[in-house]
């Protein structure tokens, strides 16, 4: 990794450590009647952006350790899982509700922070021309791995994170026709990364 690189990655990583410490701590306030840690983190496990974030500031944690690279495929997915985090938070579920203190620092740092930081990364210091139009279907695995944990847990609790796979209110056919959606939205942008990053080669900077 070049010294800049790093220095982004840094960034990366303490917005997803600011992030997920600011979402403890605010979901411990919220249920301060079951506050064990574990459970807490079992409530936060709902959301496919904590997934995403975590995952993120785990592996980036891990570059800045070893001060290497994860292979191209891999960041690249990384990208465009956080593009989609970012994407349909502000398109679908961001409402007018005003947020103060932490709550607005999680959700700045989450959906929209590390949504533009990552792929700024991604363009600058990633490694690119590695990456194969078959990539693109490899990387609906992550949030398929989601949708079924998400589905199941809420069968089981009764509640759903996100409108659009709420299975009492939609039933099986609104549920499926929100995941052709997301497939299509995600195998796109998929695409997309693919072309960029076979477009741009071996361009990145070097410092």
């Amino acid at each position: 990794m070049t010294r800049l690189s790093q220095y982004l990655a840094l960034l990366i990583f303490l917005c997803e450590v600011i992030a997920f410490a600011s979402s403890f701590t605010t979901n411990m306030a919220a249920h301060s009647h079951a506050a064990v840690p574990l459970g807490i983190l079992w409530l936060m496990l709902r959301y496919f952006t904590i997934w995403t974030n975590s995952l993120v500031g785990i592996l980036f944690g891990v570059m800045l350790w070893r001060k290497r690279l994860f292979s191209p495929a891999l960041l690249a997915a990384l990208t465009l899982w956080m593009i989609i985090v970012g994407a349909v938070y502000h398109l679908l579920l961001a409402g007018n509700a005003e947020l103060y203190g932490l709550d607005w620092l999680e959700n700045f740092l989450y959906h929209t922070a590390a949504p533009i930081l990552l792929p700024i990364w991604w363009l600058l210091f990633a490694p690119k021309r590695a990456l194969q139009w078959r990539d693109a279907g490899l990387w609906l695995i992550w949030p398929a791995i989601y949708l079924v944990y998400a589905v199941i847990r809420g069968l089981e609790t009764g509640f759903y994170p996100y409108f659009f796979l709420n299975l009492t209110q939609l039933g099986w056919n609104g549920l499926a026709i929100w995941c052709a959606q997301f497939v299509i939205a995600f195998w796109l942008g998929g695409l997309v990364i693919v072309a960029l990053g076979r477009a741009m080669g071996g361009l990145r900077l070097s410092r």
